[in-house]
């Protein structure tokens, strides 16, 4: 009996050092400085400059991530937020976009990615579910996160537009 247990209480122990947890998220936490070019490199490209902060919520079992930025066009207002936790079942991260001026929300999978330092994002459909949507955020330096992301009409299509690129620097 002792020889079948240890074997069981090896992986279980194996199996809980490989698991991810919302604290491997923790690069997110801070107070950053946003700027957000949005349609890059196109004739409708315009920036949104404005600030972004993530904390634990809910007991720690989420983090939230609110920002307002001001796009640069007509100086309005946009706040809008992130709310993530870890689904163990499915070993993603799932998140919910929010945003003041959309009645609809989000709903993300975020996949992360140790040896290359970055979330990897999908979305089955946009909040309008006119398209596909896929992101990355990369982490690598700690106090500079990149985010972008890309947009298709369809799922396998070769042809996903850029539409946007966030950098982000940590400010506290």
């Amino acid at each position: 009996m002792k020889k079948s247990i240890l074997p069981m209480l090896f992986l279980a122990a194996f199996n809980t050092l490989l698991s991810q947890s919302i604290n491997d998220l923790d690069f997110l936490i801070g107070t950053w400085k946003v700027v957000e070019t949005i349609y890059p490199g196109t004739e409708k490209e315009y920036q949104e400059l404005g600030s972004r902060t993530c904390e634990y919520y809910l007991n720690g079992s989420f983090i939230k991530c609110e920002s307002k930025t001001v796009d640069q066009r007509n100086q309005q207002e946009r706040a809008y937020a992130y709310l993530i936790n870890y689904h163990k079942k499915e070993d993603v991260f799932l998140v919910t976009s929010l945003a003041h001026d959309f009645p609809l929300h989000g709903q993300h999978k975020w996949f992360l990615d140790k040896e290359n330092q970055q979330l990897n994002a999908i979305s089955p459909k946009n909040v309008i579910e006119d398209r596909f949507f896929r992101a990355t955020i990369s982490y690598s330096d700690k106090n500079r996160l990149v985010w972008n992301g890309w947009a298709s009409v369809y799922l396998k299509d070769k042809e996903w537009k850029q539409i946007f690129n966030d950098v982000t620097i940590r400010v506290k």
